[in-house]
């Protein structure tokens, strides 16, 4: 999982690095008071070279443990299908994770008790989790691992799609809908349905792959506001998840709904002699460790040019190592889809933080009896365009559940 804390403070699921008032952002680091404000505290700066080679270290490693990820998927598979059970495969990494979780736990001075509402709420996202390592592990048998890496890149701006269209306190620039189309765009380039080349995807797979985006979104939504309370320890909250996701993921196993296919009268093990499955669980097991180490030395901009990078290289070795081959038509999306989410991340993302900053001094000015005209007609406008997409969103996620619901029927 993408958490970090910085010095006390927990930080969502695709959060972003946040400006500070500096122009060198190495000059400075965040620090969280009591009240929940952020303020910029300057410490030593590092020599140019240093500082390179970190960022660089990090790219470096967030492309090779990311696509590693994903290949040992794709890898694990004979003759495009799954001899171990996927669901089995899954449950081991929570219980390893768990573990660990607890080991952290005991080592700390933590020993708050989770409010049942944290437990609920923690019980819905280890079920949205498993059944979405589900989708994605059975989405890796239809198409190849480029294509899924794609696709999946748009989630971060649809969880801000997501936030705003729910949360008043949340805000969505025009840049950031400009790239949202852009992207949309590519992707529909990438994926059109009338190419011709085995990197072509199945209607199906499209459909699964698009529910899978929406449920990782509202998933990172969820988590993002739980994380935000902080009403517990970080490895607490991680206990709650990996011990719940183990059980669901129990229950994957032996109701046979998992990408594999099979249940219980597939042995638990079954399949393990296989090395590229225990490659499988060791990643698995340890992404979110590795992830929250590598992030200590990049930031929002490193993150987004390794995922670019990263799909990029994972489209030739579709093509190297699985055969798969694409026309011009599937390049050009795919660049769109690089270069758009690049733009995302170095262009809107800080422009919506400026405009977060400048409605902080706006709150705090007010606060201090200073008279400050608030348009009422674009708050209006605003609640419209709120509900208009949150009802496109949901009808969307409706009308692709249904067209799914029409190939098992």
């Amino acid at each position: 999982s993408d958490r970090r804390i910085i010095r006390g403070r927990r930080e969502a699921p695709f959060a972003m690095a946040k400006p500070v008032a500096h122009d060198d952002e190495e000059t400075a680091t965040l620090i969280s008071t009591k009240e929940g404000q952020e303020i910029s505290k300057p410490v030593p700066s590092q020599k140019p070279e240093k500082r390179m080679s970190s960022k660089l270290m990090a790219f470096l490693a967030l492309i090779l443990v990311q696509g590693a990820h994903v290949l040992f998927f794709r890898l694990s598979q004979i003759g495009g299908k799954y001899e171990y059970n996927t669901a089995s495969a899954i449950a081991v990494t929570e219980a390893i994770k768990f573990s660990i979780s607890g080991v952290l736990y005991m080592r700390s001075d933590d020993r708050n008790s989770p409010p049942l509402s944290l437990t609920l709420t923690y019980t819905v996202l280890a079920l949205a989790y498993a059944i979405n390592n589900q989708l994605a592990m059975y989405l890796l048998t239809s198409m190849g691992t480029g294509m899924l890496s794609l696709g999946k890149s748009m989630a971060p701006m649809l969880t801000a799609l997501v936030m705003w269209s729910l949360f008043e306190d949340e805000r969505f620039i025009p840049l950031q809908g400009i790239c949202f189309l852009i992207l949309t765009m590519g992707l529909i380039c990438l994926f059109a349905p009338d190419q011709e080349g085995s990197g072509v995807s199945s209607s199906l797979a499209l459909a699964w792959l698009l529910l899978s985006v929406f449920v990782s979104a509202i998933s990172s939504v969820i988590n993002c506001r739980v994380l935000q309370k902080g009403v517990c320890s970080m490895n607490q909250q991680n206990m709650l998840l990996y011990s719940q996701g183990f059980v669901f993921n129990l229950a994957l196993y032996m109701s046979g709904i998992n990408a594999t296919g099979a249940g219980m009268s597939q042995g638990f093990f079954h399949g393990y002699d296989n090395i590229w499955v225990i490659f499988v669980l060791i990643s698995q097991s340890l992404m979110g460790l590795v992830i929250s180490a590598v992030y200590k030395y990049g930031d929002a901009i490193v993150k987004c040019l390794a995922a670019a990078v990263q799909s990029a290289v994972l489209l030739v070795l579709d093509a190297v190592l699985f055969g798969y081959s694409f026309n011009l038509q599937s390049i050009m999306g795919a660049g769109v889809v690089v270069v758009t989410t690049v733009a995302y991340f170095s262009e809107a993302l800080p422009q919506l933080q400026k405009l977060k900053q400048a409605e902080k001094k706006e709150r705090e000015a007010r606060n201090k009896g200073v008279n400050v005209v608030k348009n009422l007609g674009s708050s209006v406008l605003t609640r419209a365009l709120r509900m208009g997409v949150a009802t496109c969103m949901g009808g969307l996620i409706v009308g692709v559940s249904i067209y799914i619901t029409t190939f098992y029927v």
